[in-house]
């Protein structure tokens, strides 16, 4: 938890103290608050004048979250990767790699029964924040 987190969840959270602490992180760090999911203790406390910086940010965040959503629940339905799915797991990478490389974490979550909102979350965090490695 940063900074703003811990002081939001602190007892003496003064609104406007917050307000400041929050002005001062980046659109990383927010999202970060976002993907951990302590947002929302943030914005309970912020004066009502502010909440709408936060809002709109999540609401853009939530918005890619269920793009992605929507295009692995297509993905999951296609019967190339049903196919996919009843092989090894090693046919199942190779299928997936080649197929679909941007989706190969969700895509493994999926296969293992593991996939979360968080999984969801962290992707999109990856996306706009992650390595320098090529995107698709």
């Amino acid at each position: 938890m940063n900074r703003a987190g811990r002081y939001a969840a602190s007892s003496e959270a003064d609104e406007l103290e917050l307000l400041k602490i929050i002005y001062e992180l980046t659109e990383k760090e927010r999202m970060i608050m976002w993907v951990e999911g302590y947002i929302d203790i943030v914005i309970e406390k912020l004066p009502d004048f502010a909440k709408g910086i936060l809002l709109d940010q999540i609401r853009k965040w939530e918005d890619t979250k269920e793009y992605v959503k929507n295009q692995i629940e297509e993905i999951v339905l296609q019967p190339h990767y049903i196919e996919s799915l009843k092989g090894s797991r090693k046919e199942f990478a190779i299928s997936v790699q080649t197929n679909y490389p941007q989706y190969l974490s969700l895509l493994f979550s999926h296969y293992d029964g593991k996939l979360k909102d968080l999984d969801f979350r962290t992707f999109v965090y990856r996306r706009r924040y992650g390595s320098k490695k090529k995107r698709f």
